[in-house]
């Protein structure tokens, strides 16, 4: 009895496979944003088309300005990126000298 229930299980996640097939990211559409201040690059997705992303670019647009992201540039396209998020490390390592700095003169 065991064997069929696992049976019918194998051949319902098999059909769901077949039926419904992974989508191929290395065609998938993302938003690319970079910033000046910080200097970093950002990546969103994937989306299944460009005019999806294009629709939801605008609210990563308003996050990244809450945050006080400055010099934004957009760019949406077919990629696949390793990275969702690169910074310069030169810097985050100003950014820490100057935490550092004003907790010395602060504290």
């Amino acid at each position: 009895m065991l064997g069929v229930f696992l049976f019918c299980l194998f051949f319902a996640v098999l059909c769901l496979l077949i039926r419904f097939p992974r989508r191929q990211t290395a065609t998938a559409w993302w938003v690319k944003i970079v910033t000046k201040t910080p200097h970093c690059t950002y990546y969103f997705g994937p989306f299944d088309s460009a005019t999806e992303a294009k629709l939801n670019q605008s609210g990563y647009i308003e996050d990244l300005e809450e945050e006080g992201a400055k010099g934004i540039a957009v760019l949406v396209s077919q990629c696949q990126p390793e990275t969702l998020t690169i910074c310069d490390e030169e810097d985050d390592d100003e950014r820490t000298t100057n935490s550092l700095a004003q907790s010395v003169v602060n504290g």
